[in-house]
């Protein structure tokens, strides 16, 4: 069980200027092998206007996007969102990254991931999220298998990235789960 008052991190709405920190994250080949969108080039100004659509997205409750940021020193150092919501099935998709090398492996989206389902879960009544991870990002399979993620199946050839197709492990963690192993014997 994650205990929250031990949490290192907290989570807080995307800001504007969030956009200097992300475009960095973009350019980065770490992060870009292991992500399934394709390489893009950007300026400053794209970052901005994409950092703003996502605020607004957020604030129409269309999804939420939200920042990782470090207690100790206010840094932010990655997101964690849900997309695709779904109010009538009660679904939605989740992503997350941490932007920095340095950060990754550490457990911060762990924490995040816990309290972004916590959220979804209790707060939106979410009943299932899913996420697709690239099979070849084994580093992110092992997280979300350790967090509690059930692997439901294999996409064949669903992303095409860097000229050669790529296969996606489903995965999904459902309300009752998250419940029984991070709640139940919750006496907080």
């Amino acid at each position: 069980m994650l205990e929250k008052e031990k949490f290192r991190i907290y989570l807080r709405a995307l800001k504007l200027n969030d956009s200097e920190k992300t475009i960095s994250w973009r350019h980065d080949t770490i992060y870009q092998q292991g992500v399934i969108s394709t390489t893009r080039f950007i300026s400053i100004e794209t970052e901005r206007s994409w950092i703003e659509n996502a605020i607004k997205n957020h604030e129409q409750g269309k999804e939420i996007r939200l920042a990782v940021v470090l207690k100790e020193s206010q840094e932010m150092i990655g997101m964690v969102y849900l997309t695709g919501i779904n109010y009538i099935n009660r679904t939605a998709v989740i992503g997350s990254l941490l932007g920095v090398e340095e950060n990754r492996g550490k457990g911060y989206i762990s924490e995040a991931r816990y309290l972004l389902f916590e959220y979804a879960f209790m707060q939106l009544n979410l009943q299932r999220i899913s996420a697709n991870i690239l099979e070849n990002n084994v580093s992110s399979r092992k997280s979300v298998e350790k967090f509690g993620y059930v692997r439901e199946g294999l996409l064949r050839n669903a992303v095409y990235k860097d000229g050669k197709y790529h296969n996606l492990v489903a995965y999904s963690m459902l309300k009752v789960e998250f419940v029984k192993k991070y709640l139940a014997n919750n006496t907080r």
